[in-house]
């Protein structure tokens, strides 16, 4: 692809990201912001009483264009939840196969990310969400555990930060030229750098998140 269709592809998009209701400001961010970025990922994962893991930012440092986004209030909710409270699903459960001592994870309680299946033990809570089905334990009103779904206690338990999609750039994939199209939220101290490298304000009215795709 030549130079000038890459400039096009780059343009457009962040035309159509600033363009969008509720985004605030729009950068792209180049690869060594992007390591910085996911460096500052990896160290968070271990200061909490519980490990988190943004495996997503994995997928933000396989593709070729990546946007900062600066949101407020106005923006319309993910497509799915930004966190969950997962364990690591054997093999066995996850392909629900017979060699398994337990039973396979039902569909609607797995996870799917990075390459690895996951069991949902708990998950953000979104807007509109309607009542759950089985028992839960509600935390402050944003977040919900299922505490009849664990498997097995001795298993290690951790919050995930999954890549999603952005709905907005899939539909103008085509137009565009691009796939591989994903949008993660950071942890509050990669927001904190993200703004500093961006030039963004330091208003906690306001939020980042990490929009990007590759093309063909």
């Amino acid at each position: 692809m030549s130079p000038v269709r890459e400039t096009t592809i780059l343009q457009e998009a962040e035309r159509l990201l600033i363009g969008l209701p509720g985004i605030v400001a729009v950068r792209r961010i180049d690869g060594d912001v992007l390591r910085e970025v996911a460096e500052e990922e990896r160290s968070y994962q271990s200061g909490g009483i519980l490990p988190v893991r943004n495996v997503g930012i994995d997928t933000a440092l396989r593709r070729r264009a990546v946007f900062a986004v600066l949101k407020d209030r106005r923006f319309r909710p993910p497509p799915a939840p930004t966190v969950y409270l997962v364990e690591e699903c054997d093999p066995e459960q996850s392909e629900g196969g017979p060699t398994s001592s337990a039973p396979p994870v039902p569909p609607g309680q797995r996870l799917e990310a990075g390459g690895r299946s996951y069991r949902i033990l708990g998950e953000e809570v979104l807007p509109g969400q309607g009542p759950y089905r089985e028992r839960t334990v509600d935390l402050a009103g944003t977040f919900v555990m299922f505490p009849g779904r664990r498997d097995d206690p001795k298993k290690p338990s951790y919050f995930l930060v999954p890549a999603l999609g952005f709905a907005e750039l899939e539909a103008s994939q085509e137009r565009l030229g691009i796939h591989g199209v994903f949008s993660i939220s950071p942890s509050a101290r990669t927001d904190a750098l993200l703004r500093e490298r961006c030039g963004f304000p330091q208003d906690p009215a306001l939020a980042t998140l990490l929009v990007g795709f590759d093309w063909r």
